[in-house]
C-alpha cells in the first residue's frame, strides 16, 4: 500500500513539473477570440481583438467604478497589467526566460525594468534604514582609499543606480562568453543592457533577503546568475558553470581594474607610478586573457554543434 501511494506521488510530481516546466517556456497566452466583436466606448470602432486598434483602448471598458479607483491608485505603484510584483513572480521562477521574452521584443510582459531596478532600490533603502542593517563590508571599506569609502557611501545611499554600475561590469563578459549560446546567440550590447538590468533587480532581492536573515543569501547572488543564464542562453550544466564563473572572476577584476585606474588618476593611491601600472597590467590581463580563451572555446565548440 505504501510503495503504491509512493508511486502516485511520484508520478502526480512528474506531471506538475512537467506543466512547470511548459509554463516557464510558455507563460504568456495572447489568444483571443477572433469571431467576437467589440465596440470601442472611446473612439467608437467595430474591432476584434482585446485593444481597439484606432485607440488602444482595452476591450470591455465600461463606466467609471470602484474598481476603476482600485486600479487607478495600484498604478502609481506599478500594481496593475504589467504589475510589478508579477514581473517580480517572472523573475524568480522563470528569469532567463523571463528576460528572453522581454530582449526579443515582448515588451508587454514586464514592468518596464529600469522603473523596476529604482523602485526595488528604493524598497531596499527603506529595509536598510528599518533594520538599521550594519554593512559587513565597512571594516574593509575603512582600510580603502578615499575614493574607495566614497564609492561604498553612495552604493549605499542609491542601492539601485549602485548595482547596475557594479553589474554593468558583467556586460562585455557575458557578451564575449555568450556570444555563441544555442540560445540568444550574439546578442547586441543594448540587449546585454536590459539583461543586466534584470539581474540588479535580482542582487538586491538577494541583499534584502540577507538583510532579514543572513549574510549567507549573498552566496545566492553567483547562484542566481548560473540559474537564469542557463535559461536565457541554453548550455548544458558544465558549459553554463565555467562560462559564468568566468564571467564573475573577469567583471570583478574589470571592477578592481577600473577602481585602479582611477586612484592613480586623481593621484589617490599610495603605490609607486610602477607599482601601480604593474598593479594596472596584471588586472587587464586577468580580465582580458580570459575572456579572450573563453571566447575561443566558445566559437570552436559552436562551430562542432552546428556541424555534429
Amino acid at each position: 500500500m505504501v510503495a503504491i501511494v509512493c508511486t502516485l506521488m511520484a508520478i502526480n510530481f512528474r506531471q506538475r513539473y512537467k506543466h512547470f516546466k511548459a509554463w516557464q517556456l510558455r507563460a504568456f497566452d495572447w489568444s483571443f477570440d477572433k469571431n467576437e466583436h467589440h465596440w470601442c466606448v472611446n473612439c467608437e470602432n467595430d474591432f476584434v481583438g482585446n485593444h481597439c486598434p484606432y485607440c488602444s483602448q482595452k476591450a470591455g471598458m465600461g463606466k467609471v467604478s470602484w474598481a476603476s479607483v482600485v486600479q487607478s491608485t495600484a498604478e502609481v505603484w506599478g500594481m496593475h497589467n504589467r504589475s510589478l510584483l508579477y514581473s517580480l513572480w517572472q523573475l524568480m521562477f522563470r528569469p532567463g526566460y523571463f528576460i528572453s521574452d522581454y530582449i526579443n521584443g515582448k515588451r508587454q510582459v514586464s514592468f518596464p525594468p529600469v522603473k523596476m531596478l529604482l523602485i526595488m532600490g528604493v524598497i531596499s533603502l527603506i529595509v536598510d534604514h528599518l533594520l538599521v542593517v550594519t554593512d559587513v563590508t565597512k571594516e574593509v571599506v575603512k582600510s580603502s582609499s578615499p575614493l574607495v569609502q566614497q564609492f561604498f557611501a553612495w552604493l549605499e545611499e542609491n542601492p539601485g543606480w549602485g548595482w547596475l554600475t557594479c553589474v554593468c561590469f558583467f556586460l562585455i563578459p557575458t557578451w564575449y562568453l555568450f556570444r555563441y549560446a544555442p540560445r540568444n546567440a550574439k546578442h547586441s550590447l543594448p540587449q546585454g543592457f536590459f539583461i543586466q538590468v534584470f539581474m540588479s533587480v535580482q542582487v538586491l532581492i538577494v541583499d534584502d533577503l540577507a538583510d532579514f536573515f543572513t549574510d549567507y543569501f549573498y552566496l545566492l547572488i553567483p547562484l542566481c546568475y548560473f540559474y537564469t543564464y542557463r535559461q536565457l542562453f541554453a548550455y548544458g550544466f558544465w558549459g553554463n558553470f565555467w562560462r559564468v564563473f568566468l564571467m564573475l572572476v573577469t567583471g570583478f577584476m574589470s571592477v578592481m581594474l577600473a577602481v585602479s585606474i582611477t586612484e592613480l588618476i586623481v593621484g589617490e593611491t599610495e603605490k609607486t607610478l610602477v607599482s601601480s601600472i604593474e598593479t594596472i597590467g596584471g588586472l587587464l590581463a586577468l580580465s582580458v586573457g580570459p575572456l579572450v580563451v573563453g571566447m575561443i572555446i566558445s566559437k570552436v565548440t559552436a562551430g562542432h554543434r552546428k556541424h555534429g
